[in-house]
C-alpha cells in the first residue's frame, strides 16, 4: 500500500512536470519606457535602447480594444512605465503597455495633433535595440 503510494505521487510529480515544461508559443521582449505621449490616435512610446540611446514606437488607439492587439495596464511602483511586446513565429503578435495609473506623473505627456499625423498607420511593431 505505502510503496503504491509513493509510486502514484511520483507520477503525479512528473506529470506535473511535463505540463509545466511546455515551451510558450510566445516570445516576450520587454523594454523600459522612458516617456508615453498621448495622441487623440494612440500613443507614442519613448523606450530605452541600449544604455544611453532612446527610440520611439507609435501604438495605434484601435488596438486598445477587448481583444485587440495591445492592452493598457495601469499600475504604480518602481518598475512602472514598460513595455511588453510578444511575438509569435518570429513576427509581431500583441503588446501589453503598463503605465503609471497618476496621468500626472512626468512619464506621462501630451503630443500635439500635428506631431502625430500619420504614425499610428501601422499594422506591427519593430523594436530598435
Amino acid at each position: 500500500m505505502r510503496r503504491s503510494l509513493i509510486a502514484l505521487v511520483l507520477f503525479a510529480l512528473l506529470g506535473a512536470a511535463v505540463v509545466v515544461a511546455e515551451e510558450s508559443q510566445y516570445y516576450p521582449v520587454t523594454v523600459q519606457v522612458v516617456k508615453i505621449f498621448a495622441h487623440a490616435d494612440g500613443y507614442e512610446v519613448i523606450y530605452r535602447k541600449g544604455t544611453d540611446a532612446t527610440a520611439a514606437v507609435y501604438i495605434p488607439a484601435r488596438w486598445f480594444v477587448p481583444g485587440g492587439k495591445a492592452e493598457l495596464i495601469r499600475g504604480s511602483g518602481p518598475s512602472y512605465p514598460y513595455l511588453v511586446v510578444f511575438y509569435k513565429g518570429g513576427t509581431f503578435d500583441h503588446l501589453r503597455l503598463y503605465v503609471q495609473k497618476d496621468i500626472k506623473d512626468s512619464s506621462w505627456g501630451l503630443l500635439s495633433p500635428d506631431a502625430g499625423k500619420g504614425k499610428f498607420d501601422g499594422e506591427d511593431i519593430k523594436l530598435e535595440f
